[in-house]
């Protein structure tokens, strides 16, 4: 049983998901697809303005004896740097919020199903003026799926 609780990597399979799936329109002409990183996977130099950092909100329950049932929560912090005058860029942080809506919502699950958290999808915006960055989190919880249990 160990081999399938140390398989457990729904913010990475999350991010795989999201990475480079999000399209960020900076200007008319201009647009960018943006990087999501797993847990301690996001590097803490040459970030660029716009990221997803997605990371284990609580542990893993098991809705069984026997850990075949496995949920939990994942906390999907959306970074956005801001402007220059410290304000956050509400635009930006709408679209990201927008699409990953729309890409979670429809999502074909592999090895963990994916949704917002019901009681909790939306954490508001708040500015880091040490970093330079906005902050937004969405709440997903994630199960796993029969393909994850009978592999």
């Amino acid at each position: 049983m160990m081999s399938k609780i140390s398989k457990l990597t729904p913010d990475k399979e999350l991010a795989s998901i999201l990475d480079g799936k999000i399209i960020v329109q900076t200007s008319a002409s201009n647009s960018h697809a943006i990087r999501a990183y797993g847990s301690n996977e996001r590097p803490n130099k040459n970030l660029s303005d716009e990221f997803i950092d997605l990371s284990w909100n609580g542990g893993a329950q098991s809705l069984t004896g026997n850990y075949s049932l496995l949920r939990g929560n994942l906390m999907l912090s959306i970074y956005v740097k801001t402007q220059t005058d410290g304000r956050s860029k509400k635009n930006i942080i709408s679209q990201i919020i927008s699409q990953c809506e729309d890409i979670i919502n429809n999502i074909e699950p592999k090895n963990f199903y994916f949704e917002f958290v019901p009681t909790n999808v939306i954490m508001p915006t708040t500015v880091n003026l040490t970093n330079g960055y906005s902050t937004t989190i969405l709440n997903v919880s994630w199960r796993v799926t029969e393909q994850f249990i009978n592999n």
